[in-house]
């Protein structure tokens, strides 16, 4: 009979015969899944059964086809908390972690009580920023399919967020003392250029914005009669769209805009005050 250290063995190599990425991690997140297990309990599990096996096997071969691992196993992993995720929501990006990391700091800082999650997805931000800081948190989303996930993901963490159907502002009707969005940001031409995996599995409506801008328009436009005074917006935005987006919030009317940089030192996150 197999073990979970056997299995980890084969998929790693089905996974790099394929050509894909980062075998190894994706083999570990495999087994482990399948096998209900923790990561570092691969190499100390006892047998696998055929069943299991077969559970592996099947995996291994969607993820050795192209689909991201975070769809074959139908989780992902997000600053401290775990989320549900299916094609009909993006999966959660190392570089949102910052974008969320933010929000929290000015949370904290001026004792925000009130956020709204604006294009929510799976969830993440506001979950991750209510769980953090105990804030009144709200989220929407123009995507039924995206919100039933992200009530999903808010009962498997715990988190108290109130969950409403809107495509960005037309359905807000209460005001807040931060606003926190991920909108598509990919333009048009840009989605062409993608890796194939994002592009045949993860739900271009909540990646493409023709020119790549058409979402911070309307939050320049529209976000300051939703923020109290001395409010923050916090946007993450797509790399080199920084001067863009700064320019059209100061036109706004928003001040202090400050841009930052993500992992890679591109323009990653925006700021701004009512």
């Amino acid at each position: 009979m197999a073990t979970a250290k056997h299995a980890y063995a084969l998929v790693k190599k089905t996974l790099e015969m394929a050509g894909i990425s980062e075998p190894d991690a994706k083999a570990r997140v495999i087994v482990a899944e399948a096998l209900g297990i923790g990561l570092a309990d691969i190499f100390v599990c006892a047998n696998v059964d055929n069943v299991a096996l077969n559970v592996i096997d099947t995996m291994a071969h969607r993820c050795a086809a192209g689909e991201p691992v975070e769809y074959v196993t139908g989780r992902a992993y997000f600053r401290y908390i775990t989320v549900s995720v299916t094609p009909d929501v993006l999966i959660p990006r190392q570089e949102t972690e910052l974008v969320v990391e933010e929000a929290i700091h000015l949370i904290r800082a001026n004792g925000y009580k009130r956020a709204l999650d604006m294009c929510t997805g799976s969830g993440c931000m506001a979950l991750s920023a209510q769980t953090e800081t105990g804030i009144q948190a709200d989220a929407c989303d123009l995507s039924e399919k995206a919100l039933t996930i992200a009530s999903k993901n808010a009962r498997m963490t715990n988190a108290v967020v109130r969950f409403f159907l809107s495509d960005m502002f037309v359905s807000v009707t209460d005001v807040y003392d931060i606003i926190m969005c991920n909108p598509p940001y990919v333009s048009d031409s840009e989605y062409e250029t993608l890796e194939a995996g994002v592009r045949l599995f993860e739900p271009r409506l909540a990646l493409t914005a023709g020119d790549g801008l058409q979402f911070y328009r309307i939050l320049a436009k529209e976000a300051g009669q939703f923020l109290n005074e001395g409010g923050a917006l916090v946007l993450e935005i797509g790399a080199g769209q920084g001067a863009d987006v700064a320019a059209m919030l100061e036109a706004g009317g928003f001040c202090g805009v400050t841009c930052k940089k993500d992992y890679a030192g591109r323009d990653r996150i925006i700021t701004a005050r009512r």
